[in-house]
């Protein structure tokens, strides 16, 4: 009897953990070492981006990088560098670290410094 209940306090404490299907904002850290005002940098547009990263064993990952994919169509549009970035994730795992597969979404807004703000 007890191992019945043993096994069922298991099953419940341990069932998030066979599939899980979540979907959070990311954490973002824009940390900026330099004190930015609206003279310094021109607004070229929003770019966005979306993707899919692969997790398998925890050893095999295959996926893009959220950051440089907005850097780039940035770049295409003739900006300088990206702020706002901001992205969400939609995850789906089995048992934790078998299986996960993430899609993302991101945004940013594009940015081309002026004169006064590059380096000299």
């Amino acid at each position: 009897m007890f191992k019945i209940i043993g096994y069922f306090l298991l099953l419940v404490l341990f069932n998030s953990c066979i599939y899980r299907d979540i979907k959070v904002p990311g954490p973002v850290t824009n940390i900026t070492q330099y004190t930015l005002t609206t003279e310094d940098y021109k607004i070229i547009g929003n770019v966005e981006g979306e993707g899919e990263i692969t997790t398998i064993l925890g050893m095999v990952m295959t996926g893009g990088n959220g950051y440089s994919i907005l850097h780039d169509k940035a770049k295409e549009m003739g900006a300088d560098g990206i702020m706002n970035y901001v992205f969400e994730l939609h995850e789906t795992s089995i048992l934790m670290f078998i299986y996960n597969k993430a899609k993302w979404k991101a945004h940013a807004t594009a940015i081309k410094y002026t004169s006064k703000a590059k380096a000299k």
